[in-house]
């Protein structure tokens, strides 16, 4: 049993959704028009980011990813396993990473790896996941995500990407009207 040290307060919280969302956009080195698309639906239909400043979240994103590459990713996977979020976050947290890996209709290796890694950090049950996502093959819900060895794991995917170029992150334009 994983043994959780911290919690996350709401606004902490919504910031980790964020990253979540931007870590899986990365993690296949393009950045996916559609992926964005995404992003700005989540944002304008749900209170996922309500109250975050995305422009200057993903400036902040986009500046670690330069100064230190792909730890940007085990620093996530570090603070999820580090952190005690209740279900419904973890749900959410699967839920973000889910919609932006869809949303270019096509699947990258690196992005299947992020995801199992992603679940193997979170503590709810197969039962709960496929009652709200249905039994997706990505995910792998049984013996599998139970089975990684994180650590090993975790460097060897980060050795394994290929981040998208700063001049493409540069790019990435996340304003939208609110109209919520």
């Amino acid at each position: 049993m994983k043994i959780k040290f911290k919690t996350m307060e709401k606004t902490e919280f919504k910031k980790l959704l964020f990253k979540v969302a931007f870590c899986t956009m990365a993690c296949d080195g393009h950045i996916h028009q559609k992926e964005i698309e995404e992003l700005k639906i989540i944002d304008k239909k749900t209170s996922f980011f309500e109250s975050i400043d995305l422009s200057e979240e993903l400036k902040q994103l986009i500046k670690g990813l330069d100064k230190k590459g792909t730890k940007v990713i085990e620093e996530l996977f570090t603070i999820l396993r580090e952190t005690k979020l209740n279900p419904i976050q973890e749900l959410l947290v699967l839920e973000v990473a889910l919609r932006i890996i869809y949303a270019d209709d096509k699947r990258d290796e690196n992005e299947e790896k992020f995801i199992h890694i992603l679940r193997s950090k979170l503590e709810l049950h197969d039962e709960t996941i496929n009652d709200r996502f249905g039994e997706l093959d990505i995910l792998y819900t049984n013996e599998y995500s139970k089975n990684i060895v994180a650590g090993k794991t975790i460097i060897e995917f980060s050795e394994s990407i290929k981040l998208p170029e700063m001049s493409e992150l540069i790019q990435v334009d996340l304003k939208i009207a609110k109209s919520k």
